[in-house]
């Protein structure tokens, strides 16, 4: 399974989901979908501004894990 931790960057950087999307013109609803682990996908471009924004890489942000 793979996971994106957006969730541990909104709460290490006390922002919500709308100041993400005023930072990076990410959609809302894309990034509550990202959140929740609703998305089947993410575009590079996508992982590029976040990775932009929280000042981190693309490793730090993906989580792969084995389901169970």
């Amino acid at each position: 399974m793979v996971k994106i931790n957006l969730e541990k960057y909104l709460e290490k950087e006390e922002r919500s989901l709308r100041w993400v999307a005023s930072k990076t013109g990410i959609a809302v609803s894309t990034l509550q979908n990202i959140k929740q682990g609703k998305t089947q996908s993410i575009s590079f471009e996508v992982l590029e501004k976040l990775c932009d924004l929280f000042k981190c890489s693309v490793a730090d942000i993906i989580e792969i894990s084995k389901e169970n």
